[in-house]
């Protein structure tokens, strides 16, 4: 497997100041394989003086290549998805990502379908792959959802994220992870969680993971299922945490490596 240090926990989304240089720097002091870099840290970074070249020197500096670029948001609304993919095209160019994450907004009805499948082409002209991610707070919400989407789009650039909250917190079943076919998938994403302790699954989701193997999800199985069909690509470990964003980052990076890098060697055995 490949380790991508997953940048969206210390997001200027959550209000915070932008910190990719120190956790490009603390990524690779912990020995992660590849990074993922939200745009709503790009974005910032470039209002605050920071330009993305600067961001990808740091990349080249410590040897570490953007994997994924999080996230091109794509609705029926044809110009607002326009917009979403200039901005995600636009960072691309310099950073070099081999995959973008996208979201999809409401309904999936006709016209997320066309542009979903117009993104997923202007992504291919360029090299990159796009990885849907299906969320149990949105329509888009299981595997069986985002396959749908694949067969309607028929872009052989349209793949999926296959992330283990959304996949125990949603609908999705094993089934359903046993059924997918390897190469419907573009990475996997990572965190484990505590039982609940509200029925607002958004904020679970967003502010309760905690470090794999710390929780109640059924990390073992999950992870054997996608070795035994042959998963060995990037796993993207994204621990959404109150907790570990107010902590050091240097420990949030190699705490999240070496608990994440063990449960995915035991299935490996």
């Amino acid at each position: 497997m490949l380790y991508s240090f997953n940048t969206f926990n210390h997001s200027t989304y959550y209000g915070l100041a932008p910190s990719l240089p120190e956790q490009i720097a603390a990524a690779a002091a912990a020995g992660y394989d590849r990074i993922g870099l939200d745009v709503f840290s790009v974005l910032a970074h470039e209002r605050a003086g920071l330009p993305v070249e600067a961001l990808a020197a740091l990349l080249k500096e410590y040897k570490l290549p953007c994997y994924e670029l999080v996230s091109l948001s794509i609705s029926a609304d044809a110009d607002a998805t326009r917009r979403s993919l200039a901005r995600v095209l636009e960072a691309a160019a310099v950073l070099e990502p081999a995959e973008v994450l996208c979201v999809v907004t409401g309904e999936v009805d006709r016209g997320v379908v066309a542009n979903t499948a117009m993104c997923a082409a202007a992504l291919d002209r360029e090299g990159i792959g796009l990885s849907v991610e299906f969320l149990p707070t949105r329509h888009l919400d299981s595997i069986p959802e985002a396959v749908r989407l694949q067969d309607r789009v028929g872009h052989p650039n349209l793949r999926i994220v296959v992330e283990s909250w959304h996949f125990f917190r949603g609908p999705s079943g094993w089934d359903d992870l046993a059924a997918l076919p390897l190469g419907r998938i573009g990475f996997v994403q990572f965190a484990d969680a505590p039982a609940p302790v509200s029925d607002d699954v958004h904020t679970e989701s967003m502010h309760r993971r905690v470090m794999p193997g710390q929780g109640e999800f059924d990390l073992a199985r999950f992870c054997g299922e996608l070795v035994g069909k042959g998963y060995d690509g990037v796993v993207s470990v994204e621990l959404l945490s109150d907790e570990w964003r107010a902590a050091n980052l240097d420990a949030f990076a190699d705490t999240a490596l070496t608990t994440t890098r063990a449960v995915w060697e035991a299935a490996g055995a």
